[in-house]
Order: structure tokens, then C-alpha cells, then sequence
């Protein structure tokens, strides 16, 4: 008999241990819901490294910050390396990750929550701290969205990661057929393969839905995963490697084919990083 009643509690206790499980992820263990929220920033002219470098612990710090007594962000960072001179003039970014959209909410906080308890007070002080080491015009970015790909979107998850981010910003003429046409073939890119191999991490997306209206009139973002700068290099190939076979001709293709759909004024973002998970 008390072998029976130790069996039934070891039962009991994979069942709670499956339904807290669940109720963030689905069967297959992937999370139901991922909002990315890239942070952008272009500092002062006058702004020293050191004084960068305490932007950068103070945002990091964050990763600490409570909701309902539990961590509910993810953050990481690094520091801009496109080559190819589309960033924006914008030094560093912030990948700031929720498992819903009420959390990003309870991030983002005031103006559209104001009620002490209802946002974040950590964020609302490092917004007030920030502010005085940003370019006066053109400061900050910030991108929201609801991803496509419901794992954790950290791949690989440990190890050496680039992120290569685009943002797209339509001409007003462009359909929604057309923009899912758009998606379909950056989509498609993570099937090209370098020395007969895959080389692309991961590829993700997905629509603006920030509240902030800090995203510049950008209206989608990419973001591209690499294990390697010299995988990124190849993948942007064109005008820095023209020889057949040093670069990705699939992605050379998508650029010939997706330009005359942006907008000829700054119709597109591209930001580049190695990721810094920690301090």
C-alpha cells in the first residue's frame, strides 16, 4: 500500500510539473507567444566611452526586474558592426525579450500606465537617466513585434551569435499581398547554403506594434542569426565580395528583387551585432 501512495505522489507531482510547463509553452515545448522589442540608441557626440559604458550596465541591469515577484525579461546587446553603412548612425542595440505582449506592457509603462504598481519603476528611472546621453534628433529606435517562431529565438543558445536586424519601410503603393510575398522570399533564405552546408541560424519576423512611436515609420524586421562574422559577410556578399561562390547569390536575388518596393527615402534599417548575453 505505500508503495502504491508513493507512486500516486510521484504521479500528482508530474502532473503539476507538466501543467506549469505548459502553460507558457505548447506541446512541443515551444512557447505559445514572443515579443522581441529592439532598443536602438545614437549617443551624443560629447558622450565618453565611460559614461556609454554606464548606459550599458544600467539597461543590463534590468534583466533583474520584477513582475508579480518573478523576472519576466530577457535582455542582451552589442554593439554595431554592419558593413554595410545602413544602421542609422545608431552605436548600440538592445534585444529586449517578453513572453507576452501585457509584459512588454508592464515594461514600457508610463505614459500608458501611470498607476504605481501597473509598470515598471526600474525602466521608467533608466528612461529618465537615459534621456540626457541621446542625440536630440534622431536618439533612439524602437521596434516591437510579435515573432513567427515560437522557440526562444537564441540560436544557437550558447556559443558565438551574430544578429543581423532589417527593418523595412514600404512605399504606400505596395499590397499586403505583395509585402507576404516579400516575407515568403526573406523567408526562403534560410534554406541557401554555404560549401553545400546551411549556414543561416535562424530567421525570424514580424509586424511593428509598438506603442512608443519610436519606430521611425518602419513597418517589418528581420532578424538573421549567424554562428560566425565571416557566415554574416557571405550572406551580405555584394559590393564586398563579387566573385561567384563568395557570396550568397539567393540573397544578392532577394535585394535585386525587394528594392523597388521600398521606400526611396531611408526605406530601409540594417544592424548588425555580436551578442552580449551578460556583464
Amino acid at each position: 500500500m505505500r508503495k502504491k501512495k508513493i507512486i500516486k505522489v510521484l504521479f500528482l507531482l508530474l502532473l503539476v510539473v507538466s501543467f506549469s510547463c505548459n502553460s507558457k509553452n505548447d506541446g512541443d515545448g515551444f512557447q505559445k507567444e514572443r515579443i522581441e522589442h529592439l532598443v536602438l540608441f545614437k549617443f551624443k557626440p560629447e558622450i565618453t566611452q565611460d559614461e556609454k559604458q554606464e548606459v550599458i550596465n544600467r539597461f543590463m541591469e534590468l534583466n533583474n526586474s520584477l513582475k508579480d515577484g518573478k523576472k519576466y525579461v530577457k535582455i542582451e546587446y552589442g554593439f554595431q558592426n554592419s558593413k554595410e553603412g545602413l544602421e542609422g548612425g545608431f552605436d548600440i542595440g538592445f534585444r529586449v525579450t517578453f513572453n507576452s505582449e501585457s509584459d512588454r506592457d508592464y515594461y514600457v509603462g508610463k505614459p500608458f500606465l501611470t498607476v504605481p504598481g501597473t509598470y515598471d519603476q526600474a525602466h521608467d528611472d533608466f528612461k529618465n537617466f537615459v534621456g540626457p546621453y541621446l542625440d536630440s534628433d534622431n536618439g533612439v529606435l524602437v521596434f516591437d513585434y510579435k515573432s513567427n517562431d515560437k522557440g526562444n529565438g537564441s540560436v544557437p543558445d550558447i556559443g558565438y551569435r551574430l544578429d543581423h536586424w532589417v527593418l523595412f519601410k514600404f512605399k504606400q503603393s505596395v499590397t499586403q499581398t505583395e509585402k507576404q510575398d516579400i516575407i515568403n522570399r526573406f523567408m526562403a533564405l534560410k534554406n541557401s547554403k554555404r560549401n553545400g552546408s546551411p549556414y543561416i541560424s535562424q530567421i525570424e519576423y514580424g509586424y511593428q506594434m509598438s506603442k512608443e512611436g519610436l519606430h521611425k515609420n518602419f513597418e517589418i524586421c528581420f532578424r538573421v542569426s549567424f554562428t560566425s562574422e565571416s557566415d554574416r559577410d557571405y550572406y551580405v556578399g555584394k559590393p564586398f565580395f563579387t566573385i561567384p561562390g563568395t557570396y550568397d547569390q539567393a540573397h544578392d536575388d532577394f535585394k535585386n528583387f525587394v528594392t523597388p518596393y521600398l521606400d526611396p527615402y531611408h526605406g530601409v534599417l540594417v544592424f548588425d551585432y555580436q551578442v552580449i548575453q551578460g556583464l
